[in-house]
């Protein structure tokens, strides 16, 4: 038992402990008024608030998946007069994609009358000027509301249900406007299964502290909800469309054509809106775009201010890379915007600031929610000049398209007509024009991609060579995603270049400048698939004539559900698919061999398909001839005599699938040279046992590309952390792969005898795939798993080591890249692997700020927006290092806390 002296004395000491004294109750932080989201009203009581079903109040907790859709679903079912629910797809993880469609009961009812009208405005060719005025007075302008891309940026998720509710129940005169003039189109969840892997990780123990140094700050490797099943940042996939989330609202986005678009994100330390930052894609038309984005900016700034909410503009977020979700709406004649608040997601329900203050879940859901109403406000209000200017923007499109510069884009079958198909799937999805052509035709002035700096010359493109012409309703985005390189607004270059220049100057040591560029600088969609391509300066009528392709499911006949190229030639549409392409076995059965050349990613494709099924492949170590043709190194043979007789028909209906042609041999013997299909340098290939290195170090978005690469060519294999790969009997695995990650990371986690382990390893035959950041660790002086060393870095004493005088890692990560050449077994093709840039659209490398204390985005999957967004907050990561000697420098118009690319 405690002494009554010693009680006292310890009542004294908490007393002293938690009593504020004068000076901190001078400057504290005044408690955060708790907003209301039922102002707004009267409201009709019998649709239920979001809270009487989830059960807390919003910012007091996440609402998981099924929950939120149990809010909506009640919603609908109480207020069918004002809202209809359509499901959009499902994601990778079966969760269905909701898009709701809200106005008033008038509309509602006529909705398929106001898609039809937008989508005549969107079409304007043979549309009258007085058939478009008429169907513009008598059309509400479409907004569509876009919400949780990134599933960790949780306040938007909130926010939506809230503005859901307030349009549904509410009966406030601006609200009555909002559904009289608008038709409100709201993605309820754009990542579902990234939201949901945060918030059941946030729930099931965050307590809302807002120390930054706290757990629930911190989102394991494996839960990172930002992106989706995949590890795909979804908004970044609008030009490559390779994820089902974009594809399901690609597709819901141009069965409606909306005129305004929001994508809601968080969270900077202040929220975001437009106008945006420099650059803006040169492909937008100028006046009507920056009148647009300041009439919304003007509109939320006036509720801002009269709330005394902190916002910017014209900062860190620009409108140049397509592949945004405000980019692209923008690009297709809507007014895209991005809105970015400041609280939940990483930031937990509560966050102290930088200055002592603290930020709440629910103060950045009450700012998208405001945002979110002032927007279809200020459309209401606006409805006729908007859907005008929308007009006006596609009419202008096909008129420029017919005299500008560039006329038409072509791009043919040669070399890999896989990816000649995919890039054509691409523009379908997005609503652009693609033709083939059925004969022959010229052009007096065509470019090609490869010589952009050669004058014109006459050129003939062979049948079936494809087509874009520009004067079509989506010259913009077309030209966008096609052009060989976009211009950058000149002011804003200029300025880059300038800082480039005081940087070089500066030295090795100093602080440097940071670069204005957001994101993503080079996309053109020939370059990246590797096609061949051409502009021309003319568009020429075909002599013949040409086919409309569409995609297999818009295709307007069908066969037995499936369509094909013969059920809908006699309406002049082709479907563009694998399966038009010259492939399969062409010289029919083979009594020696079949010969895959292994130049398409289709061939890898089958390759990996027919290993899976235990079929029996060699590879050609040296040049090969067989049947009479000669093929490169690399070539793949399947012998018909190591194989049973279902060889035959299964290689060449998977042929066919892949779109690979297949080469019948009949004899063994080479016409020329040594090597055959018999000779024993042609070697057997083993089927792959491949580790997958995933968790710290590893990036996510590098983790998910290769995931998703080996998912869609049907290769199977054993994801395993460093602590379990330095346990395992490794010589059960052929392949090992290391993606992107830090290379310091990695040197800490393998240490000198995980090191050692893959050493022995690859000795005995193994090949280690190193990618990027991994193919730096492996270049490095401590680790030597390769004869490259590091080139192309700024500080190039200390990168020739791979360390820093003081015996810290560099940053090679981003300023080098490595070639790594593998060792392999005698039965098994030497690999060299090199980084490039080009290894996923998804791996951006990150420099960090001087000084900045920051985990390696290479290590946790961090994007460059993802940096940015946590360093504008605030928020410091847990990670060694000392401030500098000299503050980092800076100009007006520098980023505060960006990471540039």
């Amino acid at each position: 038992m405690i002494p009554h002296g010693r009680w006292l004395a310890l009542l004294t000491i908490l007393f002293i402990i938690f009593s504020p004294t004068a000076d901190a109750q001078t400057g504290a932080q005044p408690p955060e008024p708790r907003f209301d989201f039922y102002a707004r009203g009267p409201y009709r009581e019998n649709v239920p608030r979001p809270e009487t079903i989830t059960r807390f109040e919003a910012g007091d907790f996440h609402t998981n998946y099924a929950t939120m859709e149990r809010v909506i679903e009640r919603i609908a079912q109480a207020a069918p007069d004002r809202v209809r629910v359509t499901d959009i797809g499902e994601t990778n993880e079966h969760r269905m994609m909701h898009l709701l469609a809200i106005s008033s009961p008038e509309n509602l009812r006529r909705l398929d009358g106001i898609k039809s009208n937008i989508a005549r405005l969107s079409d304007p060719r043979g549309l009258a000027p007085d058939e478009a005025r008429t169907l513009i007075a008598s059309t509400p302008v479409v907004v569509w509301l876009s919400y949780t891309i990134h599933g960790n940026e949780s306040a938007s998720f909130e926010a939506m249900m809230q503005v859901v509710y307030q349009l549904a129940a509410s009966n406030e005169p601006a609200t009555l406007d909002i559904l009289k003039d608008t038709v409100a189109l709201v993605n309820v969840c754009s990542n579902p299964d990234g939201h949901e892997r945060f918030v059941t990780w946030y729930n099931s123990f965050g307590i809302g502290n807002p120390d930054p140094a706290a757990a629930e700050h911190d989102e394991p490797w494996s839960v990172y909800g930002r992106v989706n099943h995949y590890r795909f940042d979804l908004n970044r996939d609008n030009i490559a469309t390779s994820q089902v989330e974009t594809r399901n609202m690609q597709r819901a986005y141009l069965e409606w054509n909306p005129q305004v678009f929001v994508d809601h994100h968080g969270q900077p330390s202040q929220f975001f809106f437009p106008p945006a930052a420099l650059p803006i894609n040169p492909n937008l038309p100028p006046e009507q775009t920056a009148r647009w984005l300041t009439a919304f900016g003007r509109a939320n700034a006036a509720q801002f201010d009269a709330r005394g909410w902190d916002f910017y503009v014209r900062g860190v977020f620009d409108l140049f890379y397509p592949g945004y979700w405000d980019s692209w709406p923008s690009l297709n004649g809507a007014t895209g915007m991005t809105y970015e608040t400041d609280s939940g997601g990483w930031k937990g329900l509560r966050w102290k600031r930088d200055d002592e203050t603290i930020v709440t879940m629910r103060s950045g859901i009450a700012k998208h929610f405001t945002a979110s109403l002032t927007t279809l406000e200020t459309a209401a209000r606006n409805r006729d000049a908007r859907l005008t200017d929308y007009y006006e923007f596609k009419r202008t499109a096909v008129e420029e398209g017919a005299r500008d510069p560039i006329r038409r884009f072509v791009f043919s079958y040669a070399g890999d007509p896989g990816k000649a198909v995919e890039m054509a799937q691409i523009l379908l999805r997005a609503g652009i024009e693609v033709k083939q052509s059925r004969g022959e035709f010229r052009s007096a002035k065509a470019h090609s991609y490869l010589e952009p700096n050669a004058a014109p010359t006459a050129r003939t493109f062979p049948a079936s060579t494809f087509v874009v012409d520009l004067a079509q309703p989506q010259k913009r985005l077309a030209k966008a995603l096609l052009e060989p390189n976009t211009e950058q607004d000149a002011e804003f270059a200029r300025e880059q270049l300038a800082r480039y220049a005081r940087n070089q100057r500066r030295g090795r040591s100093a602080p440097k400048e940071e670069y204005g560029f957001y994101d993503v600088t080079s996309w053109s969609l020939p370059l990246a698939f590797g096609v061949e391509a051409f502009w021309t300066e003319d568009a020429p009528d075909f002599p013949g004539s040409a086919d409309r392709l569409v995609l297999p499911e818009n295709a307007t006949e069908k066969t037995g559900g499936a369509p094909t190229a013969d059920s809908v030639a006699a309406s002049n549409q082709h479907v563009v698919s694998p399966e038009r392409i010259r492939a399969g076995a062409l010289e029919g059965r083979a009594s020696t061999a079949y010969i895959i050349p292994y130049d398409q990613d289709g061939a890898a494709s089958l390759v990996a398909r027919l290993l899976r099924e235990d079929f029996k492949l060699a590879v050609a170590t040296k040049p090969l001839n067989a049947g009479g043709r000669d093929y490169p190194r690399g070539t793949v043979v399947a012998r018909v005599s190591r194989n049973s007789e279902a060889l035959h028909q299964r290689i060449d209906a998977l042929a066919r699938e892949a779109g690979v042609a297949v080469w019948s041999v009949n004899t063994g013997f080479a016409e020329r040279g040594d090597t055959g299909v018999g000779s024993e340098t042609v070697v057997s290939l083993r089927r792959p046992r491949i580790i997958v290195v995933g968790d710290e170090p590893v990036s996510q978005l590098s983790y998910g590309a290769i995931w998703w690469t080996f998912d869609r060519y049907g290769v199977d294999f054993t994801p395993m952390t460093i602590d379990a790969l330095k346990r395992t009997r490794l010589d059960a695995y052929n392949v090992i792969i290391l993606p992107d990650g830090s290379p310091g990371r990695y040197f800490a986690a393998l240490g000198k005898s995980g090191v050692d382990i893959l050493r022995g390893w690859s000795e005995r035959g193994g090949t280690l795939v190193c990618i990027k950041g991994a193919a730096v660790f492996a270049a490095l002086k401590d680790v030597n798993l390769t004869s490259a060393r590091l080139v192309g870095s700024d500080d190039e004493d200390d990168e020739k080591s791979g360390q820093k005088s003081d015996g810290t890692p560099t940053k090679q990560s981003s300023d080098a890249t490595a070639t790594t050449t593998t060792t392999t077994a005698p039965a098994q093709t030497t690999s060299e692997t090199s980084t490039t840039d080009g290894a996923s659209a998804q791996q951006s490398p990150t420099t960090a700020r001087r000084g900045q204390r920051q985990r390696s985005p290479a290590a946790t999957g961090e994007t460059a927006e993802d940096a940015r967004e946590r360093q504008a907050s605030g928020q410091t990561e847990k990670m060694e290092g000392a401030p500098p000697d000299l503050p980092p420098i800076a100009s007006p118009s520098a980023r505060p806390g960006k990471v540039p690319e």
